[in-house]
C-alpha cells in the first residue's frame, strides 16, 4: 500500500500551546494558540498602520439576497460575531465541504459550499436576535444580550464537523451503518481546535465560550431559545437558510417562501421558548410545505440517489481493499479514516483535511487501481456516469442482475437496491416551535394549523424503491 504525501498535511510544524496535544501541522486549516494569537496582532497593527476604521460596515453580496447583499455591521453586537469568525481557517475551510453530495448531478449550478451557509444562517440569527431584543423586556433583553452573540457564534460554527464528499453522505461512504456523526465532530472542533477556541474567546470573552459549549449541549442552564433558534424541529435558522439556498441554486422555486414574515413574528414566550406569533403561522406552513418539496425533488431525487450510494460503493470498496492491505494509494488523512470505525476516533487534524479536493484526488488516484471494481467507481463517480434505474419487480430484478454477471460485473457492487425513503413530516412536527396566540396562550403548531394537523395525520411522504445498474450491460440488446 502505498501511503502517499498529503497535498493537505505539508505545513512546517510551528509554534503550538505545549499543554496541547495537537500537532497543528497535520493539517493548514488547524493554528495552535500562538499562530492565531499572532493573526488577532497582525490584524490589529494592519488597522493602526493604514489608519482604517475597525468599524467600517463590511459589505458583501449574496446569491439569496442579489439586490441587497448582507451589510455587517462591527458595532452590532451579534453581527461582529459574524465579522470576528468569519476569516478564521475553521470556517474557511466550509467553503471546501460540499452542500450538497449528488444534486449537481440533476441540478448543475447545485455545487455550492457549506461556507454560504453557515454565513447566511448566522444572519439570519443575528436579525431575528435583534428584532426580538427591540420588543421585549428589559429582563429578557439582558438575557438576549448575554445569550445572543453566543447564539450567533453557535449558527457560524454549527457544522465545523461536515466532511467531505458531500457533507451528509461522506458519514454513510466513511461509516455505512453508523449514526451520522457531524454534529457530535462539530462539538469537539469547538473544544479541541486550539486556534478556533482562542477566536471563539477573543470573540466572546473566556466565560462565552464556556456558554457556548453549554447551548451545544442544550444544558437545562441555557434559555431554550439559545439553541432553538439554531436547532429546534420544524423551523430554524440553520434549516430557514438551506431550504431557501438549495432551491435557489439548483435552480427550482421549491425552496421559496416568506422569510420576513417569520423574523418579524419569532419571539420569546414568559417560558423562554422560541415560539412563533399566530401572523406568522401561515408563512411557516409554506416553509414546511416547500421544505418537503425539497426533499422529494431534489435530495431524494432518484438520480441524487444513485449518484450518492456510488460515492458509498467506492468508500466500501477502499475499505475493503485497505482491511485487505491491497489499497495502491492513500494518503495519512486517508489510512487515518479507513482505519477508524467511527468519526469519533478522527483527531482534528484529519476531521480538518476531509475537504472535496482531498477525496477527488484520491478519485482520481484510484481510477488508475489495478482493482477493476474501485477503478470502475471512482470514474463513473469523476465522469458523472449514474446507474440506469428500473422499477423494484422480482422478474425485472433476475434478468438486471443476469446483465450485470454476463457483462463481467460484480452485482455485490453493480447491482443497486435502494430502500424506499420517507420524509418523515409526523417527527418533525412533534418538535416544532410553537404558536404563541392574541389571548396569550402557547399550543403546538399542529393544534393551531388545520393544515399542519392534515400534514401530521399523513406522518410521512414516501419515495419509491428501485434498482439501479450500469448502463454498459445493454450493449448490444436491441429491442424486438
Amino acid at each position: 500500500m502505498d501511503q502517499g504525501t498529503s497535498p493537505y498535511s505539508s505545513r512546517q510544524p510551528s509554534s503550538q500551546n505545549p499543554s496541547s496535544s495537537i500537532d497543528v501541522s497535520e493539517s493548514l486549516f488547524v493554528l495552535s494558540r500562538e499562530e492565531q494569537q499572532a493573526r488577532l496582532e497582525a490584524r490589529q497593527g494592519y488597522l493602526e498602520f493604514s489608519k482604517k476604521d475597525p468599524l467600517n460596515s463590511r459589505f458583501m453580496r449574496s446569491a439569496i439576497d442579489q439586490m441587497h447583499g448582507l451589510e455587517l455591521d462591527p458595532t452590532d453586537p451579534y453581527q461582529k460575531v459574524i465579522l470576528a469568525l468569519m476569516d478564521t481557517p475553521a470556517i474557511q475551510r466550509m467553503k471546501y465541504v460540499s452542500q450538497l453530495s449528488a444534486a449537481s448531478w440533476v441540478y448543475p449550478d447545485g455545487i455550492h459550499s457549506r461556507f454560504g451557509h453557515v454565513v447566511g444562517s448566522s444572519v439570519l440569527a443575528a436579525d431575528i436576535i435583534s428584532h426580538i431584543h427591540s420588543r421585549a423586556t428589559p429582563e429578557l433583553q439582558r438575557e438576549i444580550e448575554v445569550w445572543g452573540p453566543i447564539t450567533v457564534a453557535f449558527a457560524m460554527t454549527h457544522d465545523l464537523g461536515h466532511i467531505a464528499p458531500g457533507s451528509h453522505v461522506a458519514h454513510y461512504v466513511w461509516y455505512s451503518g453508523k449514526p451520522d456523526s457531524h454534529e457530535e465532530m462539530s462539538h469537539r472542533l469547538l473544544k479541541d481546535d486550539p486556534g478556533l477556541r482562542l477566536a471563539l474567546e477573543h470573540t466572546l470573552g473566556v466565560e462565552g465560550a464556556a456558554k457556548l459549549d453549554l447551548v451545544v449541549a442544550e444544558d437545562p442552564s441555557v434559555p431554550k431559545w439559545a439553541w432553538q433558534l439554531i436547532t429546534a424541529g420544524g423551523w430554524n435558522a440553520d434549516r430557514g437558510d438551506w431550504v431557501l439556498r438549495d432551491s435557489h441554486h439548483c435552480g427550482v422555486g421549491y425552496g421559496h417562501y416568506e422569510v420576513p414574515i417569520i423574523k418579524k413574528n419569532l419571539t420569546i414566550t414568559k417560558d423562554g421558548e422560541l415560539a412563533i406569533r399566530e401572523a406568522g403561522v401561515s408563512a411557516l406552513e409554506a416553509f414546511f410545505s416547500s421544505r418537503a418539496d425539497m426533499y422529494r425533488n431534489v435530495y431524494r431525487h432518484p438520480v441524487c440517489q444513485i449518484g450518492e450510494q456510488m460515492h458509498v460503493l467506492v468508500g466500501q470498496r477502499a475499505r475493503e481493499l485497505f482491511a485487505r492491505g491491497e489499497l495502491e494509494f492513500c494518503d495519512e488523512t486517508m489510512a487515518a479514516v479507513l482505519a477508524s470505525e467511527t468519526g469519533h476516533e478522527l483527531n482534528v487534524p484529519t476531521i480538518m483535511n476531509m475537504v472535496e479536493s482531498w477525496w477527488q484526488y484520491h478519485l482520481i488516484q484510484w481510477e488508475r487501481s489495478g482493482d477493476k471494481i474501485l477503478s470502475d467507481l471512482s470514474g463513473r463517480v469523476m465522469r458523472r456516469e449514474p446507474f440506469k434505474r428500473f422499477r423494484k419487480e422480482p422478474a425485472a430484478e433476475a434478468v438486471l442482475r443476469a446483465l450485470v454477471e454476463k457483462a463481467g460485473f460484480d452485482p455485490n457492487y453493480f447491482v443497486m437496491d435502494m430502500a424506499p425513503s420517507e420524509v418523515n413530516l409526523q417527527k418533525d412536527l412533534r418538535s416544532a416551535i410553537k404558536v404563541l396566540r392574541r389571548d396569550g396562550s402557547v399550543v403546538s403548531l399542529t393544534e393551531h394549523s388545520a393544515l399542519m394537523q392534515a400534514l401530521n395525520n399523513m406522518r410521512k411522504f414516501d419515495c419509491d424503491g428501485f434498482i439501479a445498474v450500469p448502463q454498459d450491460v445493454f450493449r448490444g440488446i436491441r429491442s424486438n
